[in-house]
């Protein structure tokens, strides 16, 4: 659809066209307020859909005042698919304004939507993480499938975590942190810390964080393109989560705060897996990890980022990966336990390539929350 799209509901003439970035964003916050019953900031919006590394994939339908009503899109990550670079779109922020439910307008952008980029050669997967009551009205009407057997939630004690460690060969390094963490500590960009050397290890020690003009900030690209280099085979089908993706989404988010870490074997230099964080008081969330298929490797990491946690009195880890993936096996592994999801987001697929089998992308698919912003 390359043309805007006119619509006649109630003798109203609507029109569906794709998103104006220089003109459109007022009235789209408009929207939001309507629809959700609260502000969504001007810099939250331009961060995630304007700023991002990728490009504006949305759609609105407007009345004949010029109004969004109705609001579809997402962002077209750059993505591994069996060996192929594609595109997924993350759908997300979907809206419609109360006045024009039940109108069948939702319905008829969603359809535009997916005939408007379902079509580009390289957009082959568009996913999300609706609730049940939109995943059934995306099921009915849209063609949603549900990923797999949806996300597993794991809840653990860090200090059950740091008692499975039984060989310590790793460190782990701050490769970002926010200028005031939530736990008013700040840690040095090049602060290594080996599991066996608390002694050395300060929670109160003052420092920088990484940010653009940092010695460190170089480095820490090369590492986020190394680790998804080394890892990229063990995730066949994910949004390439390169340094482009990392600094976008956890360096440069305009309200919410993350550490995130990277993880070094004892004999090689090069980084080998990141862990991104939310610290929540005492509770910290794993809002991403991107690590080989190495149990090993898993297990000294984890122990190393607990034992970390726990110098600093934070207790609880949580995190959301895929009911298949083999990081579910490894947390659960670990002594972390599974428990019933919290947020009823239901992961959900619809595919765009008539090659791709829907078993086999939900066997495969990686997602973290970071994939999306609830987190």
């Amino acid at each position: 659809m390359e043309m805007a799209k006119s619509i006649v509901w109630r003798d109203e003439t609507l029109v569906i066209r794709k998103y104006d970035v220089k003109r459109d964003q007022e009235k789209v916050l408009e929207l939001w307020q309507a629809a959700f019953g609260n502000q969504i900031s001007s810099s939250l919006w331009q961060w995630k859909y304007i700023e991002n590394p990728y490009s504006t994939t949305i759609l609105i339908c407007e009345n004949a005042k010029g109004m969004p009503v109705v609001l579809y899109g997402g962002i077209p990550f750059t993505s591994i698919c069996f060996g192929r670079t594609i595109r997924m779109i993350h759908l997300s922020d979907i809206m419609s304004h109360p006045d024009y439910r039940g109108s069948g307008l939702f319905i008829q952008t969603a359809n535009a939507y997916f005939e408007t980029f379902g079509n580009i050669d390289d957009i082959c997967i568009m996913y999300g993480f609706p609730g049940k009551y939109h995943f059934d009205i995306g099921a009915k009407y849209l063609n949603y499938s549900q990923l797999g057997d949806g996300a597993a939630f794991f809840r653990g004690d860090c200090k059950n975590i740091k008692s499975l460690k039984h060989i310590i060969s790793g460190s782990i390094h701050l490769a970002h942190a926010p200028s005031h963490s939530s736990d008013q500590t700040n840690y040095s960009s090049d602060k290594v810390i080996h599991h066996s050397e608390h002694t050395n290890y300060s929670s109160d020690k003052a420092a920088h964080c990484c940010d653009k003009t940092s010695h460190n900030y170089d480095q820490t690209s090369h590492d986020f393109d190394q680790i998804w280099r080394n890892a990229s085979t063990d995730y066949p089908l994910s949004v390439i989560r390169n340094s482009a993706y990392v600094e976008w989404r956890y360096f440069n988010h305009p309200e919410k705060t993350y550490e995130v870490w990277c993880y070094k074997t004892r004999f090689n230099k090069d980084s080998k897996a990141f862990i991104v964080i939310q610290i929540k008081g005492r509770k910290a969330v794993i809002v991403d990890i991107l690590v080989q298929n190495s149990e090993k490797i898993f297990r000294d990491f984890l122990g190393n980022i607990a034992s970390m946690l726990l110098k600093r009195g934070i207790e609880t880890v949580e995190v959301w990966v895929p009911h298949d993936h083999f990081l579910a096996v490894f947390f659960q592994g670990c002594g972390v336990k599974r428990t019933k999801e919290p947020i009823g987001i239901i992961p959900t697929v619809r595919l765009f390539d008539d090659m791709l089998d829907i078993k086999q992308v939900c066997q495969n698919f990686y997602y973290s929350m970071g994939d999306g912003d609830l987190l």
